[in-house]
């Protein structure tokens, strides 16, 4: 009987087999979703409430039967969902018992990632946003991956018109890090020391942010009133000692990368728009930028080709996200503007 409880608590622990929390995030082919809920309330409520709503999420494989999951579904975030630019919430997807062998087996809670607006524009913001994740991927597996989905949302209440809009799951902290071998970090703001974050992950995101023109993060605290870290999820291989501790970064729209119409500079950083770019990483890690730059032009072809292959974008929107990249590429590749842009501008 003791041996059969200390397995038991040996699964919870240990999770779900690696391959079955993989397997929803192994590929990139795009999935094809209808999400039933009583959209026009959570929609209304959004702004002052993340209660979760009854919902279901269904899956039609590109062969065989559709899937359907029991979920709950709530609003998140806080400026898409609160300031009142945006009519549509991004969306928490949590599964009460999905099957296995299922593209969503070993999944419990998932973000999506979703429109702002019903527009074409908007449309491929979300776009752009799913390619900033997938440039970091290029960079580091110690990052989260995406999925893309077209997703089909039909209110169960019949007063939302149905729409079917773009969108991408993001990997859920927990997995990223047990399949990198490490644990997430819950901790206060500014409790982990710049010293204990590893160098060239410190670097490579940092280097990265600069890359899509994106201030709106922090690796070590967040805003007044909110846990760390702002943007970006801390993970190490044991809880403590803590070192060596890797800050990973999410959330991109307020990248100048994406320029997502309501996105702003921090009021502290002296650039008139998102597209200027202002490095924020530590002076401490500059030893370890010159090795970050040389792994961002090690794939630099296969960044550029993931941009260039986005056929969810218009051939105009590919240009100017390329060229935004490229002119990126152009700072690391002059010694004296990586000097002053980057190295000079480096923090504390």
């Amino acid at each position: 009987m003791i041996r059969w409880a200390v397995l038991a608590v040996a699964a919870v622990l240990c999770g779900p087999p690696a391959a079955a929390q993989a397997r929803l995030f192994t590929a990139d082919s795009e999935l094809q979703i209808t999400i039933a809920a009583p959209f026009a309330e959570l929609v209304r409520r959004a702004p002052r409430s993340t209660d979760p709503f009854p919902a279901t999420l269904t899956h039609q494989p590109a062969s065989g039967a559709a899937q359907t999951y029991q979920i709950a579904l709530s609003p998140r975030g806080l400026t898409r969902r609160t300031r009142g630019f945006c009519t549509f919430p991004p969306l928490r997807v949590e599964f009460q018992s999905p099957r296995r062998g299922a593209v969503f087996a070993g999944q419990s809670r998932l973000k999506l990632v979703v429109h702002c607006r019903p527009s074409a524009r908007h449309a491929e913001l979300v776009v752009l946003e799913y390619l900033a994740y997938r440039l970091y991927n290029e960079i580091t597996p110690l990052s989260f991956r995406v999925r893309p989905a077209r997703v089909t949302y039909r209110d169960t209440s019949g007063r939302r018109r149905e729409e079917t809009q773009f969108a991408f799951f993001i990997e859920d902290v927990d997995r990223m890090a047990q399949r990198n071998g490490r644990i997430e970090l819950e901790v206060a703001p500014r409790t982990v020391t710049v010293e204990q974050l590893d160098p060239a992950a410190a670097a490579d995101f940092a280097l990265f942010q600069f890359m899509i023109g994106n201030l709106d993060w922090d690796m070590r605290a967040g805003p007044e009133g909110e846990e760390c870290c702002h943007n970006s999820k801390l993970i190490a291989r044991a809880r403590a000692p803590r070192s060596a501790v890797v800050p990973t970064p999410y959330d991109f729209d307020h990248s100048g990368f994406v320029a997502a119409p309501y996105a702003q500079p921090p009021p502290e950083i002296p650039v008139a728009n998102v597209r200027q770019r202002w490095y924020r990483g530590y002076c401490r890690h500059n030893d370890a930028l010159s090795a970050a730059a040389e792994r961002f032009r090690a794939r630099r072809s296969a960044m550029l080709a993931l941009i260039d292959g986005e056929t969810r974008l218009s051939a105009a929107r590919r240009a100017t996200a390329r060229r935004y990249i490229e002119s990126f590429f152009a700072i690391l590749d002059d010694p004296d503007a990586f000097r002053r842009q980057i190295l000079g501008r480096c923090r504390g």
